[in-house]
């Protein structure tokens, strides 16, 4: 009798044992023959279970008990990296554990220039990023100045915020070090910024700015307008979306043109930054040179003139434009 149950138990354990190879077997397979693959992220700390569940509701494996399976089995689980993968439901799930152990989709580059406008930002990512240029451009319309132009080293896995962030960050680290010995006390940080994105395009070396900017807080300090077209034509392109930003005023936009940023018509600065200026217009802003001018132009020659009365501002028109 003992004998026979014995036996009867052997049997059982042999047949669960054969069950269960065939349910990791069937559960193993490919989810589909479709090749197409998606971008999956794991993100830096997540659990196997929460990876496990991620994949099943991705609908790239069967089961995510078969994935935590193979994870510890094959010693898989501490090897999986953080990152974003390129997988596909034709893949078993043992083969999708491993990937998740090889590199990602490797990082990718972001390069924003200087002076632009955050509506101008468009392709600055890759095609097979998660982000889209679109959503970037939604995201940060709200930090106009504050986008620091610069070269960003962005990990495949990131989040739009977490470039966001990057970003921020950057900004607030170089904007500490433009500010080092500041001479320009007369503006607050927003001020000097909203300063620092009329002189990036208005100048292009750091001299050139630093002059440029001691003119522009000349006529802050005697309630002069700032007269920088680039000021309009950022009011002007904010109201109208063309498809090129910056081009040069016509006559009647001056005029035709009523805005807070529009700075013939209005004394002070704008309320906010025009455009995102690099790290010398913004050094410049909290350095400006000491001078009586209060004009200043760029001639033919590439040259800034500047002057301390229209009279001489006048003769520098006539001999340096055409």
């Amino acid at each position: 009798m003992i004998k026979k149950i014995i036996i009867s138990l052997f049997s059982l354990i042999i047949l669960a044992v054969i069950a269960g190879f065939i349910f990791i077997s069937v559960y193993n397979q490919p989810l589909s023959t479709d090749e197409s693959s998606k971008i999956f992220t794991v993100k830096s700390g997540q659990s196997i279970k929460l990876i496990a569940q991620n994949l099943e509701t991705s609908k790239l494996i069967k089961n995510k008990y078969i994935f935590m399976y193979y994870s510890y089995r094959l010693g898989l689980n501490k090897k999986i990296q953080a990152g974003n993968f390129k997988l596909a439901a034709n893949l078993s799930t043992k083969d999708i554990a491993i990937k998740l152990t090889q590199a990602g989709v490797t990082d990718y580059w972001v390069k924003i220039l200087e002076g632009l406008r955050v509506e101008e930002l468009t392709d600055i990512f890759p095609t097979d990023s998660s982000i889209k240029s679109a959503d970037f451009i939604k995201a940060a319309k709200s930090k106009e100045g504050y986008i620091f132009p610069d070269s960003y080293l962005i990990p495949q896995y990131f989040t739009l915020d977490q470039v966001l962030s990057t970003i921020q960050a950057n900004f607030d680290k170089k904007f500490a070090q433009a500010k080092v010995g500041a001479t320009n006390k007369e503006l607050t940080d927003k001020q000097i910024l909203v300063l620092a994105s009329i002189i990036e395009h208005e100048a292009r070396t750091l001299k050139v700015k630093q002059g440029v900017s001691g003119v522009l807080m000349n006529r802050l300090n005697t309630d002069m307008p700032l007269q920088s077209d680039v000021t309009v034509q950022y009011a002007r392109d904010t109201k109208n979306k063309p498809k090129k930003y910056w081009v040069d005023l016509a006559a009647a936009d001056i005029k035709a043109t009523i805005s807070p940023y529009n700075t013939y018509l209005n004394t002070g600065l704008p309320p906010a930054p025009i455009c995102n200026p690099g790290y010398n217009s913004i050094y410049a802003a909290f350095h400006p040179t000491e001078s009586d001018n209060i004009f200043y132009l760029t001639g033919d020659d590439g040259v800034m003139y500047y002057a301390t009365t229209l009279d001489q501002h006048n003769l520098n028109i006539a001999n340096h434009l055409k």
